[in-house]
């Protein structure tokens, strides 16, 4: 008698493994703010998730947004499936822990356009990320980053004033929105020893950063 192939019932199938990644959240946001972040997903077996759906979730577990990664994997990955997604930052102030969840699909249910066979179930996995909100910036910072020895300008230099974030141009100069405040300016860049001061600000200001190159080891 002839044996006839069968085939595990999906509902038999271990559920394959996904994990998150948001990158592209801004520093900082005022208050009703619209912005944008990406939210990245993966399969561990690399499978197919196009349209598979996620969603955005605030402080308080509530669903503010969601979404459908597009057939469109990111650069340089190989199962890496993508999408953006606008946000509406909360009216207050303060740091607020907000997530992306990717919910479980069920045996059998597949993916809509996905490869044949991606009636694999597939588990539940999230990622957690801060959306910070301040007040309205009201004073634009200049900061000048120049090599310390030659005072020649230094571009692609990071400059930091928690929360804020930016990078200096080709002519060595960042600038960038804050609320009055007091805070302490960083500006690094590589081969360079961090540059660190304290700033006030009460108005619109330019202040210049001499940042020195890290002394090379000696070797035995």
């Amino acid at each position: 008698m002839e044996q006839l192939e069968t085939s595990a019932p999906a509902s038999t199938l271990t559920p394959h493994a996904t994990s998150v990644v948001v990158w592209d959240v801004p520093s900082a946001v005022v208050p009703g703010e619209r912005f944008r972040i990406r939210v990245g997903v993966k399969c561990a077996d690399e499978c197919r998730l196009v349209n598979h759906e996620f969603g955005i979730y605030d402080d308080r577990a509530t669903q503010v947004a969601g979404g459908a990664l597009s057939g469109q994997l990111w650069p340089g990955t190989t199962g890496l499936y993508v999408a953006d997604v606008e946000l509406e930052a909360p009216a207050g102030e303060g740091l607020f822990a907000w997530s992306v969840r990717i919910p479980s699909t069920p045996p059998g249910a597949g993916l809509p356009g996905a490869e044949p066979g991606a009636g694999i179930p597939h588990a539940e996995s999230s990622a957690g990320f801060g959306v910070r909100v301040v007040s309205q910036p009201e004073c634009l910072v200049t900061i000048e980053a120049v090599d310390e020895a030659t005072q020649t300008p230094l571009s692609g230099a990071r400059v930091v004033m928690h929360p804020y974030r930016a990078v200096t141009d080709e002519r060595g100069v960042a600038m960038m929105r804050v609320a009055k405040g007091t805070y302490r300016l960083f500006v690094s860049q590589t081969r360079y020893v961090t540059f660190g001061l304290p700033v006030d600000v009460a108005a619109d200001m330019t202040t210049r950063a001499e940042l020195s190159v890290e002394p090379v080891p000696e070797r035995n």
